[in-house]
């Protein structure tokens, strides 16, 4: 354990603590907003995909018995 004698040292060190984790939030919250924006996106693609399959449904061979 590091004891510092300075108390400026010691302010320094927590408020670059503060910085580093108010990028880490930061970080984080762009992430969750990256993944729910692509799962959105990736839904409606999905949704779209489905509504055509069902509007156009696929040829089967008619002389199958």
């Amino acid at each position: 354990m590091i004891i510092f004698i300075e108390d400026n040292l010691v302010i320094s060190f927590m408020k670059l603590n503060i910085v580093v984790i108010a990028i880490i939030i930061v970080a984080i919250l762009a992430f969750v907003y990256f993944i729910v924006k692509r799962n959105r996106k990736d839904q409606k693609e999905l949704e779209n995909e489905l509504n055509q399959k069902e509007l156009t449904p696929d040829k089967h061979d008619e002389n199958k018995i």
